[in-house]
């Protein structure tokens, strides 16, 4: 008896389960790079995660008008969940954890909020559909 080589052994369902998790890791790195950017307040970064027909339309002081500086402070996220769409888009869940400042009593308060953001693939790359 031959040994099975690792070709013979690999089915196309695990092939095909490496494929969405190398897609999941990929997606789920540009999400966090964009949200550290935000977090940063480093707009220019951010924006350049939006899709090139974004970029295309709107510009990076529009983008920046999008994220007024006020009461809240955001302090780091999780993705929690990725649905894909075919090949080409996803929806993300993510949780943001912040920090709300009231001003009368000048408590701050730890937070928390889940939202899902659009995210489409373009030439091989993943970009977030900003909607204006």
């Amino acid at each position: 008896d031959v040994p099975a080589t690792q070709a013979e052994t690999s089915s196309p369902a695990a092939s095909k389960q490496d494929a969405v998790a190398a897609r999941r890791a990929a997606l789920e790195q540009r999400v966090t790079a964009k949200w550290d950017a935000l977090i940063h307040k480093d707009f220019a970064t951010a924006y350049s995660f939006t899709t090139p027909a974004y970029r295309k339309l709107y510009s990076l002081d529009a983008f920046r008008r999008n994220f007024a500086v006020g009461k809240v402070v955001w302090r780091r996220i999780e993705v929690v969940d990725v649905d894909f769409k075919g090949d080409d888009a996803a929806m993300v869940g993510i949780n943001i954890h912040f920090v709300y400042h009231q001003a009368p009593a000048g408590n701050d308060i730890e937070m928390k909020t889940y939202t899902q953001e659009p995210w489409v693939q373009v030439d091989g790359q993943w970009w977030f559909l900003m909607k204006e």
